[in-house]
């Protein structure tokens, strides 16, 4: 598996919360179109670009 952003964002896409689960309140909103369509990497990186790359980070050292 590469490790590159594309590839983080695609698993968190994949391991999504549950619909109205906490974790949709990203950037003080809920953020209902990704909630829906299950695509909470796309939200994370979207609209809270720090905490995305911070995850990716973590992600990409303990995924060796």
């Amino acid at each position: 598996m590469k490790k590159t952003r594309k590839a983080y964002e695609e698993h968190l896409n994949q391991i999504s919360f549950e619909q109205g689960s906490e974790e949709w309140i990203i950037g003080g909103k809920i953020r209902m179109y990704n909630m829906w369509t299950n695509t909470y990497g796309t939200a994370l990186r979207k609209y809270d670009p720090l905490a995305f790359n911070v995850g990716y980070q973590e992600w990409k050292l303990n995924n060796k």
